[in-house]
């Protein structure tokens, strides 16, 4: 939880940084700021206009360039509209100014420390919220809501005048993991206005809740945008839109502050007597553009804040053994079966998946569920296997492979693989127990335990002491609470502390072993995608290294090719449109085709990709054989070049520190389709002085675009390269 007082407040009264990773710096402090009863405050892009005393009411934002207003009405506190006792400004060296205010509600239990900064020289503004209960009851904060309101006129029932022609658009999340072909999460200003919000966000079920709720919004006419965004690493959080009543015929549109959505943050929704909660960053940026444009702006955004693309990146292509492995394929939890494993799950077995991934240039190999002593205990098993430095050994003397695991984590696992200490409690003290039967997504251990950490971290590095170079963190969703004051949580322990268990122990790794490659799945539940990532502030309590290195590509491994054709692997295009922060990915090629239409699509939209299952058609082995020397070939373009996309169609992969780039053309559809293809070199940072040869169809050149015309195949594919010419 994070915790702030009054005197630290206004002591650190300087910018609220873009990395709100680390602590805030102090660009000034309070010696340096004066006292500000009211007024305007700007940068180049927005002119902020506030009154404290007068608790905010008459908030007007206005957007300079554009001459747009996005803000006009009374700041809204659904808790009440709070007495601001002391107002301050501040103005760093270089020209920002930052507004800082303390005030109370609820008869002064609830303090409010409310931020407002505008950068010089930055197209953005931000604002933050520290919520603190001063009075003698726990308060539940789980409803509240305040932010920004924009009064919109109606004319039946419908926005008028030149907000009509804006949109919202959800970022990253344009199309949900679970969506299909039709959905697209872009909303009007009416729908907000006026309906409730469904998502299936890493949920696989329905939620509909009266608040609109992702990472960043675009907000656009298709000419100018804004991008709205939450950013918090000490909660869940997300960027709210709803709206507030103001009369018959107008409405709010309330955007920014703080709000819950699905109990989330959970701090931040209940708060215990004589704590605080310091809610994440709201940063309005302004752009010039459309959608586009608006995701390339929240990309460059997370870079900032170190969630992008690492310099260099460089994950080595997996060959998963899963999908031509008979243990995996039994019925119910067999694969967990010691008498089962040593039918199907020998040296032997494993020499064979080894011979088939240098045969088609994979560069590691993965083994999922099989290799350790119980399934998830992350201990090798010698008996079948001999020592795991032996195999590593043996891999990269005899195959040049890597070795790669997958090592499910305490909510899916065989939990007899731990101590019953580290079982989860109940609120009544009794310790949960598990029947076999009950299968191993059942498992009670806890995840935030201390214990269950500190004993995972150290069976983790003994992999990675003898030559285990990739880790992937499944099964690792919060099952229920735990209660037990001897595990070093809170009691009792929720989702958040069991999620942080989860990144805490990614980091014990990194600590030792930097090297090695962790993957994070999703948490169960709608976690922000860079929740975890990167490093945490000095002041928590937590290793300094840095978290896990990719995300989960959504569970797209089983049925990849009806993936993509129903839509859902879409959501793999805008998240490559919004994140440089890379996917990983494993397929099953044996849904592929002649095409490589699978592999392909996969490729391109994520930045570390695995392989795995042998085609039943011959044809279609010598197509992924083939791919693979391209992708090999090329494959700096798609780990670590910049992604841009012209449509969800056609991916542009620009290379990492050359100009140049290949261009992936899709076509889902039944029958063939004839493609012009623009490729605007300075839309791609491509050097237009240089003269370019288009390899894979005709081309030429218009000034400083190439047009490209093409026929993409049914359910194929084109890779086009523009080179720079000898």
């Amino acid at each position: 939880m994070s915790s702030i007082t009054r005197r630290r407040f206004f002591a650190g009264a300087g910018a609220i940084t873009a990395l709100a990773t680390f602590p805030t710096p102090a660009v000034g402090n309070s010696s340096q700021g004066s006292e500000w009863p009211a007024g305007d405050v700007e940068n180049t892009s927005f002119r902020l206009s506030l009154s404290p005393r007068e608790g905010l009411k008459n908030t007007r934002l206005l957007h300079l360039p554009g001459g747009l207003i996005l803000a006009d009405a009374d700041y809204s506190y659904s808790f009440e509209r709070p007495t601001f006792q002391a107002s301050r400004m501040v103005k760093s060296d270089d020209g920002s100014v930052s507004i800082h205010l303390q005030g109370g509600a609820w008869g002064g239990s609830l303090e409010i420390l409310q931020k407002f900064h505008l950068p010089h020289g930055k197209p953005w503004m931000e604002e933050e919220i520290t919520l603190v209960n001063r009075g003698s009851v726990p308060l539940d904060l789980s409803r509240e809501r305040c932010g920004f309101v924009l009064p919109l006129a109606l004319e039946a029932e419908k926005v008028s005048g030149r907000w009509k022609e804006f949109k919202l658009t959800a970022v990253p999340y344009r199309r949900e993991p679970q969506g299909n072909r039709s959905q697209y999460f872009d909303f009007s200003l009416d729908q907000i206005l006026s309906e409730e919000f469904r998502s299936e966000l890493m949920t696989y079920d329905t939620k509909a809740t009266p608040v609109y709720a992702s990472e960043g919004w675009v907000w656009t006419d298709g000419n100018l945008g804004f991008l709205v965004t939450k950013y918090s690493q000490e909660g869940m959080e997300w960027s709210i839109l709803d709206r507030v009543p103001l009369g018959k015929e107008r409405a709010g549109f309330r955007w920014g502050g703080i709000g819950s959505y699905l109990d989330e943050p959970e701090h931040g929704a209940w708060l215990p007597r004589g704590e605080s909660h310091r809610y994440g960053v709201t940063r309005l940026t302004a752009y010039q553009g459309g959608m586009l444009e608006g995701f390339y702006t929240f990309r460059q955004e997370m870079a900032e804040r170190g969630h992008g693309c690492p310099p260099g990146f460089n994950p080595p292509v997996h060959w998963n053994e899963l999908y031509d492995n008979k243990l995996y394929w039994l019925p119910g939890d067999q694969q967990g079966d010691p008498e089962m494993r040593k039918k199907y799950y020998l040296l032997a077995d494993i020499k064979e998946e080894a011979a088939k991934a240098k045969a088609i240039s994979c560069e590691a190999l993965y083994l999922d569920p099989g290799w350790d002593t119980l399934f998830g205990s992350k201990i090798w098993d010698e008996t079948r296997m001999g020592p795991c430095k032996a195999f590593a050994e043996m891999l990269r003397r005899d195959y040049g492979l890597k070795l790669s695991l997958h090592t499910p984590l305490s909510g899916w696992c065989d939990p007899t693989a731990y101590p019953p200490e580290i079982y989860r409690m109940d609120r009544f003290g009794q310790r949960l127990t598990w029947e076999r039967s009950s299968g191993f997504g059942s498992s009670p251990l806890c995840g935030a335990s201390g214990q269950y950490v500190e004993e995972t971290a150290r069976r983790l590095k003994a992999l990675a002491r003898d030559g285990v170079t990739f880790f992937m963190f499944d099964g690792n969703g919060y099952h229920a609470e735990c209660w037990d004051p001897r595990h070093g949580h809170s009691v009792p322990a929720q989702r958040e502390e069991h999620v942080q268990g989860m990144f805490r122990l990614a980091r014990l790794v990194h600590e030792e072993y930097p090297q090695v490659l962790i993957e994070m799945h999703e948490m169960n539940g709608p976690t922000p995608s860079y929740y975890g990532h990167g490093r945490v502030s000095p002041d928590r309590q937590s290793s300094q290294a840095l978290g896990y290195d990719s995300v989960w590509a959504f569970e797209l491994m089983w049925g990849p090719m009806a993936d993509l054709l129903s839509g859902r692997s879409i959501v793999l295009y805008y998240y490559a449109l919004a994140y440089g922060l890379p996917l990983y990915i494993h397929i099953d090629l044996r849904t592929d085709n002649a095409n490589a239409l699978v592999f392909w699509w996969n490729a391109s939209t994520c930045r570390h990709l695995g392989i795995g299952g042998t085609h039943k058609d011959a044809a279609v082995q010598k197509a992924h054989h083939e791919a693979m020397a391209t992708y090999r070939r090329l494959e700096a373009f798609f780990k670590a070049g910049a992604f841009y996309g012209l449509d969800e169609m056609i991916h542009v992969h620009v290379h990492p520190s050359e100009s140049a780039a290949v261009v992936n053309c899709f076509n889902l559809g039944d029958h063939s389709v004839a493609r012009r293809i623009e490729i605007d070199l300075a839309k791609f940072a491509l050097d237009a002085s240089h003269n370019y040869e288009v390899k894979g169809a005709p081309a030429r050149r218009e000034k400083n675009c190439y047009i490209v015309d093409t026929e993409i195949p049914s359910h194929g594919h084109v890779l086009l390269e523009v080179l720079k010419s000898a």
